[in-house]
């Protein structure tokens, strides 16, 4: 029996809660070895993602009508699945929703098994599901945009009230699909003209809107014309405006910044990237060829330990786009923000060893740029402080943050850094 798409989707959802990863990767995967027609691959990749953005309020619904009984974890993801097709897809009827969902269950448990979940099923079509009023706005709006509350209070406590709303319903829509022009291969101007029905970026100077999905611009991609880069993400490059002389880059992979670095300095000087493991490296080399980047040098190392094979003052410019909590992207990457907040202070040392690392590896009046895709206060603005009381001789010059309402993109923070002459503090 050929496999149903809503059969991907439970083993996809099932797969993400118990083993953890990331769910896109998981999702692409099943996308490359499913061969599904677009209306299929389109309707899995939809479900997916709005099961896991919407989980806590699917949850709210959910969980009243299997208290007490017994419901295991597989059972629990088809009744997700099924309210958020109820919710969120117009065009389903419920018998047809109800009728996948029991036979889904048959083919997993048995019949006595499917026989509960109609029965449970039914129950779940009598609820009217409306905004929830919790018992404080935190609970409130966690509920209603499926955010953990430590999460909720995180923003309201560092960005205030409206601000923080805006980025929790901002986090509930899927971001523009940008893709960035390489001017190592050809223009903006003449990709526009070869597509019309792309549309010029709101942020980022190369960065173009795909209005038709990613496989109407394959080729393009293949001849290295585009690669898929976030509009946000593609602005830290042009926020460090690098040089062309020695460039780090110090945790690279997959390398999008990298080959970025090296389109907007024309392939001329050196960047050295830098990342931990093969695989990742392989990534920025793969993208550096497909993209015609031809000055860069990708090892595997440790960048907190790059002082043991580079001398002090030998870059002309680092770009620091430091591991971190994700915050930023949850609209992408809706499965970061059910993780512990005990990873925020994990990774904020790390960020400030790596800081410390580029501060001896720059030059005298070298530039560098620190950025992450988290609006985490802590990680972002806070470092940024600690690493310049520190340091009298690094001078912040300009930081920006990018809500991910502003334009629709991932949300980024970046720092832009000079190191001066002892003699000029």
């Amino acid at each position: 029996m050929k496999k149903t798409v809503r059969a991907y989707a439970l083993d996809i959802l099932r797969r993400q809660e118990s083993e953890g990863g990331y769910l896109n990767l998981m999702l692409n995967h099943a996308l490359q070895t499913a061969n599904l027609s677009s209306q299929d691959a389109d309707f899995l990749t939809r479900l997916v993602y709005l099961v896991v953005s919407h989980q806590l309020y699917l949850d709210h619904w959910i969980n009243p009508i299997i208290q007490g009984k017994r419901v295991r974890p597989l059972e629990k993801t088809v009744l997700r699945m099924s309210l958020c097709q109820i919710l969120f897809f117009d065009r389903v009827p419920t018998y047809a929703i109800i009728d996948e969902a029991v036979a889904l269950v048959k083919a997993r448990r048995g019949k006595q098994a499917a026989g509960f979940m109609n029965a449970l099923l039914h129950q779940l079509t009598e609820i009217k599901c409306d905004w929830v009023e919790g018992k404080d706005i935190d609970e409130t709006w966690s509920i209603n945009y499926s955010h953990p509350i430590w999460l909720v209070k995180l923003l309201r406590r560092q960005y205030g009230d409206e601000t923080a709303l805006k980025i929790l319903q901002a986090n509930q829509k899927t971001p523009s699909l940008a893709a960035r022009v390489n001017r190592l291969v050809t223009s903006k101007e003449a990709f526009l003209k070869q597509y019309p029905d792309c549309e010029n970026g709101r942020l980022a100077q190369d960065a173009v809107l795909l209005k038709k999905g990613f496989q109407a611009y394959a080729e393009a991609y293949q001849r290295g014309e585009i690669t898929i880069q976030d509009e946000a993400s593609q602005y830290v490059s042009e926020f460090l405006d690098p040089p062309t002389g020695l460039v780090l880059d110090l945790c690279s992979a997959p390398g999008s910044k990298t080959c970025h670095l090296a389109s907007l300095m024309r392939n001329q000087g050196t960047i050295k990237a830098f990342d931990l493991y093969k695989h990742k490296i392989a990534l920025v080399k793969e993208n550096a060829q497909r993209l015609k980047a031809t000055n860069i040098e990708a090892q595997v190392y440790d960048a907190t330990q790059l002082s043991h094979i580079l001398p002090d003052g030998c870059a002309d410019a680092i770009l620091l786009d430091a591991p971190c909590s994700g915050l930023g992207v949850l609209g992408r990457k809706p499965e970061i923000r059910y993780h512990d907040s005990g990873v925020l202070d994990e990774v904020e040392q790390l960020q400030r060893q790596l800081l410390s690392v580029s501060y001896y590896l720059l030059k005298n009046n070298g530039k560098m740029v620190y950025s992450t895709c988290t609006l985490n206060k802590k990680e972002n603005e806070k470092n940024i402080a600690w690493f310049l009381s520190q340091h009298p001789q690094m001078v912040l010059c300009e930081q920006r943050t990018i809500q991910p309402f502003e334009f629709g993109t991932d949300g980024f923070y970046m720092a832009k850094m000079v190191k001066k002459d002892e003699e000029h503090i």
